[in-house]
């Protein structure tokens, strides 16, 4: 296969929902939020109403989107020693950790000049600085073992999935690289979510992304591809409506509850554990179903080329935008408890419009200007020939 375009834009616009998700921060500029904040306030909110209730799970779509990809292009590689472990570190060090740690030291110094100002700093902790130094190493999520966000919170995700990488090394590098491999995988992220739920829905949404992958190379090498990728298309469709119909109305939901209420209470599973329910059958169907979808709307169908290849660049800037939105949000919010403003004044939808703006401005910028030309200079650092 050549490049995804259309699995570059989904994650592009992956990140951007997160942001939407977040908007709720803005509610706590005085460093926590009030006993009661109108939500329906939010810009946009009825139109957006689904994001602005779920949107947090947009993270598991970026675990699956890199296991596809992973699979993709390094499993053969690394079982073959094409790929040395130092290599392969480097790319995904090169590619990661300098602008997360910009950005660690950004929010730093702005959470000190927040917690100045108020007194707490802006949703996420950072006064700790041996989570600091956990966060500079991408190992905040591991060590220890935790559910913390700290700093630049929504961090978390590339801690977790740098472990993950380190795994999928390991597997592939000892011929586990097959799709009942990543299967087996998959059963072991849904066995640790209950103990962890970030590193279970990473390896599950992360190797699950492998057996798209497997899914799709096996449906593109079927005569009748084109038919199965059209009616998977369909179902696709269909099982992301049914998503958006439960958040807005919760019709399974309620049929669910009506029949845990009739079961004795030592029999009542679902009643304490019905979000988990439903995130692990978000993870385990619309995930790869959506990720199985896209690729073959591509690879077999050929739909929307113009679109997928224009959107693709949301995807290139995807990273940019997930790590620089939370400390453009506190900068504003920074700003506006230093000029006496509300949060109120965050919530007309010409300032969600006016953040977007500057946020892929600066996406854009750092994505050119600096997290290419670094990731250029490290790589070639590492790969100059002695001389």
């Amino acid at each position: 296969m050549k490049r995804l375009y259309s699995l570059d834009a989904i994650r592009g616009l992956a990140a951007l929902t997160i942001v939407i998700w977040h908007w709720q921060h803005f509610f706590a500029m005085s460093g926590s939020y009030p006993q009661v904040w109108p939500r329906d306030a939010q810009p946009f909110f009825h139109v957006l109403e689904p994001l602005y209730l779920e949107a947090w799970a947009a993270v598991d779509l970026f675990f699956a989107l890199s296991g596809f990809v992973f699979f993709w292009l390094y499993r053969e590689a690394i079982r073959e020693r094409k790929v040395q472990a130092g290599r392969f570190a480097l790319l995904r060090f090169s590619r990661l950790w300098p602008l997360h740690a910009l950005m660690l030291v950004t929010i730093a110094l702005l959470q000190m000049a927040f917690h100045a100002h108020t007194g707490k700093y802006f949703i996420f902790p950072a006064g700790d600085w041996d989570r600091f130094l956990a966060n500079l190493f991408l190992v905040q999520q591991w060590v220890p073992l935790n559910f913390d966000q700290t700093f630049n919170g929504p961090a978390w995700t590339v801690s977790v999935e740098a472990g993950l990488y380190v795994l999928f090394f390991g597997l592939c590098r000892f011929g586990l690289n097959g799709w009942k491999s990543a299967s087996l995988a998959v059963l072991a992220g849904l066995a640790l979510y209950s103990w962890n739920q970030m590193v279970g829905r990473g390896m599950m949404g992360f190797f699950l992304g492998g057996v798209a992958y497997f899914a799709v190379e096996k449906i593109r090498s079927l005569k009748s591809a084109k038919t199965v990728a059209a009616v998977i298309g369909v179902l696709c469709l269909a099982v992301w409506t049914v998503v958006v119909v439960e958040i807005e109305c919760g019709p399974i939901h309620n049929f669910l509850s009506g029949i845990s209420d009739g079961l004795p209470d030592d029999w009542d599973y679902y009643s304490d554990n019905a979000d988990n329910i439903f995130h692990i059958a978000y993870i385990l169907i619309t995930i790869p179903l959506t990720v199985v979808a896209l690729a073959l709307s591509e690879a077999v169908l050929n739909l929307f080329p113009r679109f997928y290849k224009k959107a693709t660049y949301l995807g290139d800037i995807s990273y940019s935008v997930y790590m620089l939105h939370f400390p453009l949000q506190t900068a504003c919010a920074l700003t506006a408890v230093s000029i006496g403003l509300t949060p109120m004044f965050f919530m007309h939808w010409w300032a969600m419009l006016a953040f977007y703006a500057v946020l892929l401005a600066l996406a854009s910028l750092s994505y050119r200007y600096y997290e290419k030309p670094v990731q250029k200079m490290i790589r070639k650092l590492v790969d100059k020939p002695a001389g």
